[in-house]
């Protein structure tokens, strides 16, 4: 599964929490790192939210995607359902659901609205694959 410390909390210092957080959860990190995305790799990697979030919400995302330097980190459970634990753990994509309803989220704890929410992480368990080998094998720069 893909974890994405998104490039404002890579700004505010966030990866070192994002990376505590993963580890306490028991997952592997079996994967890491530093990428600079060009707007249409950001595109590519997003554009199954295209039509999922609003239009002005996706291009914002995109926009802070390839803002900075991201952290692509490729994480494991050895329990299997590595997907649903990185999911619990990032909490909803929506900050203000996620303050209500599950305050001890990465997305609660230190996001600060929808686009800047910390973390990207992969929302289903198919998608889990693909995304990791979209950074870590498709990417110029992947090894």
């Amino acid at each position: 599964s893909l974890c994405i410390v998104r490039p404002h909390a890579m700004r505010e210092g966030l990866a070192g929490e994002v990376l505590v957080a993963l580890a306490s959860a028991e997952l592997e990190v079996t994967a890491l790192q530093t990428y600079s995305l060009l707007k249409s790799q950001a595109e590519n990697f997003l554009e199954v939210y295209k039509t999922v979030i609003p239009s002005a919400q996706y291009h914002a995302t995109v926009s802070e995607l390839c803002s900075g330097l991201c952290l692509a980190v490729e994480v494991r459970h050895p329990a299997g359902g590595t997907v649903a634990i990185l999911r619990e753990l990032c909490g909803p994509h929506d900050v203000e659901i996620g303050r209500h309803l599950r305050p001890n989220t990465l997305r609660a704890r230190f996001g600060r609205d929808n686009v800047h929410n910390v973390v990207h992480c992969t929302d289903l368990p198919e998608d889990g694959v693909l995304e990791s080998q979209y950074f870590f094998s498709i990417l110029p720069g992947a090894n």
